[in-house]
């Protein structure tokens, strides 16, 4: 996929995702410089690509659902299963070395990005009153 941003225009994003009944969905995606793409495509050497995968798990929870085995969930509400949602951001920090001011500021900027997209995600399954 190639996203659209202006000033990245030599970046595509590689996606692998699944659905399984045992599992649950799975989507794994990673930036990768265009170059680095054309290389692999091209039967270069790839121990030197850098890939920093992120993704998504949505798996269940677990419980039984009820339903299934004919009880009504909205007669017992608490008798219906769920889902957990597992998310995984690898991040590159530059440098052997970090201030303290760099490691607060990385700290700052993972914390605001997995805050949106676990705001996000929930507006758009329409559950964002939930905590």
């Amino acid at each position: 996929m190639q996203p659209y941003v202006p000033n990245e225009k030599n970046m595509l994003i590689l996606q692998e995702s699944s659905i399984n009944e045992s599992l649950g969905a799975i989507i794994i995606y990673a930036p990768m410089e265009l170059q680095s793409i054309t290389s692999a495509v091209n039967g270069e050497d790839t121990t030197i690509t850098p890939i920093l995968p992120s993704g998504y798990i949505i798996s269940s929870d677990g419980h039984l659902d009820h339903n299934e085995i004919g009880e009504s969930s909205s007669s017992n509400p608490s008798n219906t299963s769920g889902s957990l949602l597992t998310a995984a951001f690898h991040i590159l920090l530059g440098g052997n070395t970090l201030s303290e001011q760099q490691i607060m500021e990385s700290v700052a900027t993972v914390d605001s990005l997995i805050s949106s997209t676990v705001q996000k995600i929930k507006v758009a399954l329409d559950c964002s009153e939930l905590d």
